[in-house]
């Protein structure tokens, strides 16, 4: 009966751990794309409610209201026209009033279609 050198053996084990450790591997590298995804979502939904609240209480305590906000919160409060800015706000911010309340709708600035991501809708009160 004829026998398998160990060094055959050896190399079979190998590269069968070495399949198992790419797979592994693979499996991570999708879980972390997932992840980066899920953050970067997270973060955008985050921000968008944080608009939606200035928005919001500067409604409700009669100030002025903002149409565009960037990234980091502020609100875009140049009058230029879009095509003459050198920094487009990152957010647009609508008004739909129904009655006695209001519903504002944050959606990024990038999108043609303009669905928001955050919608939060308020009543109306008379500032004091």
């Amino acid at each position: 009966m004829r026998t398998v050198p160990r060094s055959r053996l050896l190399l079979l084990e190998l590269v069968a751990d070495l399949f198992i450790f790419a797979l592994c591997a693979a499996v991570c590298v999708a879980l972390l794309l997932q992840a980066k995804s899920m953050s970067a979502e997270s973060t955008r939904l985050t921000q968008a409610v944080y608009i939606a609240q200035d928005a919001a209480e500067r409604l409700r305590a009669g100030e002025t209201t903002y149409d565009g906000y960037f990234a980091d919160g502020r609100p875009d409060t140049s009058d230029l026209d879009p095509l003459l800015k050198s920094t487009l706000p990152d957010y647009r911010v609508t008004y739909r009033e129904e009655g006695d309340r209001v519903e504002i709708g944050v959606c990024p600035y990038a999108d043609p279609e303009g669905t928001p991501v955050y919608t939060l809708t308020v009543w109306k009160e008379a500032a004091p």
